[in-house]
């Protein structure tokens, strides 16, 4: 009996470049932004050609507070995008909220890190999606993976249904980077209400979105004394990518990420990211040599079991 193709869903993160502390997202340049989405798509295009096979994207656009003074409106980049996600919707793309909670402080752009400061940027992202969309977001990301069970409890009051910032295993705090998911599955799952990182035991509430983690593969940087697991980042050399599938069970579902920005040539040289518009083709190729012939799905059809 033949093997069950392992799906992998690819999504993608549209924002502005950062290089060094993730404070720099504050603010960025509108028309590189779309500069990088439309290679990409362009990019996209030619690769479903070549491999006979239609690849829907889960697309998470930026929508905060940052962006809008940036651009003046939190929906700013949806709007300079408005013909792009037309399009993209009329093909069967999915879109879903990816907000970057900062304040400014001291004339910088800095994490907020005030339970009730995210709740506030997060009740004003979902209303400027709302308006711009008609209705509600049903999908989000948040900004540098980062989560509390007070996130968690507006996700539910706004009306998420699937959430995917899960970075199974990994911690920081450093670096403007404030994050904890230890302890968490590396499929999907609908989070406690005392603990956002687990699965809701027997005698606990749950949320009623549904965590799906991004696809965490141990990758050994030039840097790096041992593998650390790092999300699956199609941006990436593709070499990190290929010698992590052979280290690890053949997956059922991989959620793949890529940002546009990480493919475009001339960025500042990064031990992971590669910074050549071909990584992603050649990430998709070797994961394809892997595993065999995937399919290539949306990020809400990787909710099967966790509904229930």
């Amino acid at each position: 009996m033949s093997e069950e193709r392992a799906s992998l869903a690819l999504t993608v993160d549209v924002e502005g470049e950062w290089f060094e502390l993730p404070g720099e997202q504050g603010s960025f340049d509108v028309g590189r932004v779309l500069e990088a989405v439309y290679h990409l798509e362009a990019r996209l295009e030619r690769l479903e050609s070549r491999i006979e096979a239609k690849i829907p994207i889960t697309w998470f656009i930026r929508c905060d507070d940052s962006v809008a003074a940036t651009t003046g409106h939190a929906s700013g980049l949806l709007q300079a995008l408005k013909d792009f996600v037309a399009r993209r919707m009329a093909r069967g793309d999915e879109f879903g909220l990816h907000p970057h909670l900062y304040e400014r402080s001291d004339g910088k752009w800095t994490s907020q890190a005030n339970p009730e400061g995210q709740k506030g940027q997060l009740e004003s992202a979902a209303e400027a999606w709302k308006k711009y969309f008609g209705s509600g977001p049903r999908l989000s990301r948040l900004g540098e993976a980062v989560m509390n069970n007070e996130i968690a409890g507006c996700l539910d009051g706004l009306g998420i249904e699937i959430d995917s910032s899960a970075l199974s295993g990994r911690k920081r705090s450093d670096s403007g980077f404030q994050f904890d998911w230890t302890g968490t599955p590396t499929s999907a799952y609908r989070p406690s209400v005392p603990d956002y990182r687990r699965p809701a035991r027997k005698d606990e509430a749950e949320r009623r979105f549904v965590e799906v983690p991004f696809t965490m593969l141990p990758m050994l940087g030039p840097q790096d004394r041992e593998p650390i697991w790092r999300y699956c980042n199609l941006s990436f050399f593709p070499n990190l990518i290929k010698n992590a599938l052979m280290k690890v069970e053949r997956p059922e579902f991989l959620v793949a990420v890529v940002h546009p920005h990480e493919l475009l040539p001339g960025g500042k040289a990064h031990p992971l990211i590669a910074h050549q518009p071909t990584s992603l083709e050649e990430n998709i190729d070797n994961i394809r040599a892997a595993l065999g012939d995937l399919n290539f799905t949306l990020l809400s059809a990787c909710v099967r079991g966790a509904r229930e």
